[in-house]
Parts: C-alpha cells; sequence; structure tokens
C-alpha cells in the first residue's frame, strides 16, 4: 500500500470519501513530472471500475516544502463558488493535512478534453474567448485605491529575490532595466486580483460546451496583478496555433501575438478596460508578466538553493538560461 493509499485510509471517513465514489477499493495513479521547477508528487485516485478520476492528492517531493500545497488549499476554499457561477470550474478542496513534514492535500480531479497546443490550433477563437471569460471570472480582492502598495508586493520584491537567488550581474541588469521601463506602471493604480499564474497545458481542460477547467493552483495569488494571466494564456495559445517549440519560435510567435497589430492586444486591452485599467498600460503590463512569472522561480527553487548555496544558486541560473518565460522576459524589455 503506498503512502497515498495509507492516508486517504486514515482520513476516509474525516473527508467523506464515499461521496466522490470511493468504497473500500480504489485505484492510484502516481505522477512525477520531471520539469526542473516541479515540486510535488501528485496522485490520481479513481473508484473502482471507473476510468475517470475523483480525486487529486498532492505531496510535497522534499520535507517541509509545503507552501504550494497551502497555497493551492486556500485559494480553492475561496475559488469555487465565484468561479463556479461564471461556467468555468476549479477543483474543490476535500481536505489538507499534515503527515510528519509533509501537508498532503486532497481536491476533487476535473475531467474534460485538455486545451492542448493541437486543440487550440485547431480553433484559436474559441480558445482566446472561452480563456478570456475564465480569466474576467476570477474575482478583484482589492479596489485601486486600497492597493497602494501593489508594485513593492508583486514586482520589486520577487525580482529582488530572484535576483539575490542568481546572483549574477546579467540578472541584475536586466532587474535594474525592468524597473527603469515599468516607472510609469509604478505610480499606477490597480486592483487586485484573484491570479493563477500558469494557464497553459497541461493545467486546461475543456468541457462540452466550451467552459474552461483549471487546475494546479499552487502558484496562484490573492493579490495579482490584472492582465498577467491572460498575457499568459494568451502567449500560450499564439505558440499552439504556430506550433512554436522551440525558443525562437517561441518569441516570433509572441511578437505575432503582442507586437504592433498582433491578434492578442484586443483581447488583452478589453480585459484590462473591464477591471478599470488604463489601457495605455497595456505595454508595461506586458512587461511586467514575463519578469513576474520568471521571479516565481525564486520560490520554487529557494530550498535548494539554501540547502547549498554554491550549486543552488548555479542551479538558479541554469533554470533560468532553460526556462522560456526568462527568455520572454529579456525578449520585451530589449525590444522596449
Amino acid at each position: 500500500m503506498s503512502f497515498v493509499d495509507q492516508f486517504l485510509r486514515d482520513h476516509f471517513d474525516e473527508f467523506a470519501l464515499d461521496r466522490y465514489g470511493l468504497g473500500k477499493h480504489w485505484e492510484t495513479l502516481l505522477l512525477t513530472p520531471r520539469f526542473a521547477t516541479s515540486r510535488h508528487v501528485v496522485a490520481l485516485v479513481f473508484p473502482s471500475r471507473e476510468r475517470e478520476p475523483a480525486l487529486v492528492v498532492k505531496v510535497p517531493r522534499q520535507p517541509g516544502d509545503n507552501s504550494g500545497v497551502r497555497r493551492e488549499a486556500d485559494m480553492l476554499g475561496q475559488l469555487s463558488a465565484a468561479v463556479d457561477s461564471s461556467g468555468g470550474g476549479v477543483p474543490r478542496l476535500v481536505g489538507i493535512r499534515d503527515v510528519g513534514p509533509f501537508a498532503v492535500l486532497v481536491e476533487t480531479a476535473l475531467t474534460g478534453m485538455p486545451l492542448d497546443p493541437r486543440t487550440v490550433a485547431a480553433d484559436l477563437p474559441s480558445a482566446v474567448a472561452t480563456g478570456a471569460e475564465f480569466v474576467a471570472s476570477l474575482p478583484c480582492t482589492h479596489a485601486a485605491a486600497d492597493n497602494t502598495d501593489w508594485y513593492q508586493r508583486a514586482v520589486a520584491e520577487p525580482l529582488a529575490a530572484l535576483e539575490g537567488l542568481a546572483g549574477d550581474a546579467p540578472t541584475g541588469q536586466l532587474v535594474e532595466r525592468t524597473h527603469q521601463l515599468l516607472a510609469p506602471l509604478r505610480q499606477a493604480e490597480l486592483p487586485a486580483v484573484i491570479e493563477h499564474g500558469d494557464l497553459s497545458h497541461p493545467n486546461l481542460l475543456i468541457k462540452p460546451g466550451g467552459a474552461l477547467q483549471v487546475m494546479d493552483w499552487e502558484r496562484s495569488l490573492t493579490d495579482g496583478v490584472p492582465g498577467h494571466d491572460l498575457v499568459f494564456y494568451l502567449q500560450y495559445l499564439s505558440e499552439s496555433s504556430e506550433q512554436a517549440f522551440a525558443r525562437e519560435a517561441q518569441l516570433a510567435a509572441f511578437d505575432k501575438a503582442f507586437g504592433q497589430g498582433g491578434w492578442a492586444l484586443d483581447p488583452l486591452s478589453r480585459h484590462l478596460g473591464m477591471r478599470g485599467v488604463d489601457q495605455s498600460l497595456l505595454p508595461l503590463l506586458v512587461i511586467a508578466t514575463w519578469a513576474r512569472s520568471t521571479a516565481t522561480l525564486a520560490d520554487r527553487l529557494a530550498q535548494e538553493a539554501e540547502a547549498d548555496p554554491v550549486q543552488g544558486n548555479g542551479k538558479v541560473r541554469a533554470t533560468l538560461q532553460a526556462d522560456r518565460d526568462f527568455w520572454l522576459w529579456r525578449h520585451v524589455v530589449e525590444a522596449a
């Protein structure tokens, strides 16, 4: 019996797992993502003789690295009612409990067809519309007037953490240039919004009728920046529609979507208008998106860097060089 199976048996009654179709027997499929910043082992739990999973269980890979699952649990507790009312979908929190140094998260599984690159390429306009609708459904958590320290919290602090972990001059220069370009944005009043942080495959499913189902909320924020999720999502769509999987092709897909006359500018502009954001800030919010998305590496790699500063900092720099978001960040800053 696996760790996950024993955990579910120990908490079967407490979590009322019979409500999810689990009886005395179920099947568990363990998934171990291999990308460098993966922090969790994921288990899909299938009721006996069922082809669709009923539950997802997440366990940190490293003892004590619990911030991601705790963040996801907190977010799911806040989101379900707000997003479900829009027709979209997010997992429902079943429970989270500590087992020694591990926080174990149980949530409901989402089902649907993957919104993978092939599906996007087959109908780009539908993918744009369903994603824009989902992002618009994410609640505003603070009005602009009450969100005065947003730049320091959402941009300056994450970039400082990344610069400190990378510890090299090129990253420091990129951070400095980014702050220079974003100077007008620093003075802007922006509302705070719920932010997923990773709206791309394989986190996206489509239900019959077109409603977007979004999983994996471990990078989410309750005080995110308007437009961030939509920029991230539209870039994924552009890469998918162009079948852009190599680095140069991804940068070209960005230019096609967000460059002069790009097709992504209109849905992004309309979204910012809906949020009450000055649409002249659009280019700066695009820069901020890729800087902020890259900066999440600091949180995801911090534990390794702290355990072994020499090797850990080297891994941060190597991961940066392999990271698509870093290259998009550098690309938009150089273009500006």
